[in-house]
């Protein structure tokens, strides 16, 4: 027997989540055990978590609208039933792991690129002053050749498009 949570929610498949939570929270207030006293209240209750749980999750509602759009035409027995039930879990979890373990790795390779951007920056920047630095000095100890300011005017403009560049990366 398949439970159509749509049905026990009250709403129809092309729900949005905002109305799947508002079905939700007026059924668990209707049929919370502590407030219906009626015998089969828990079970209710019960059935309209569940529903809740699976539809309010957007890739198990993907899956469970799956199952509804391509029910197995099959006359299995119950016990068959179950394990081929067991099996889809079980698919929808590996599904779910890997793709788990996929967005980890995505997630530590833009963790490695911004180190490594930040680190050469910095390492640019220091690099820029000390060649104003350097420039500064020399054009103060060499008093004969005072026209030579290449190095200053290097570092000037070096640090001036390292600034922009990064300014401009952030924006992205």
């Amino acid at each position: 027997m398949h439970l159509d949570y749509y049905k026990i929610l009250g709403i129809d498949r092309y729900a949005s989540a905002e109305q799947i939570r508002l079905a939700y929270r007026t059924k668990a207030k209707l049929y919370h055990p502590d407030i219906n006293k009626s015998s089969n209240a828990n079970t209710l209750f019960q059935l309209i978590n569940e529903a809740y749980q699976v539809l309010a999750n957007a890739d198990k509602k993907k899956w469970y609208d799956f199952k509804l759009k391509y029910p197995s035409t099959t006359n299995m027995k119950p016990q068959a039933e179950r394990r081929r039930t067991s099996t889809y879990e079980n698919y929808y979890k590996a599904y779910t792991h890997y793709k788990n373990g996929k967005s980890d790795e995505e997630l530590f390779s833009k963790r490695t690129t911004k180190i490594i951007d930040n680190f050469l920056f910095y390492f640019l920047v220091v690099a820029g002053f000390l060649a104003i630095i350097y420039s500064t000095i020399d054009l103060i100890f060499d008093k004969v050749n005072m026209r030579n300011m290449t190095g200053m005017i290097f570092g000037v403009w070096f640090l001036l498009i390292l600034f922009l560049g990064w300014s401009l990366m952030r924006r992205k």
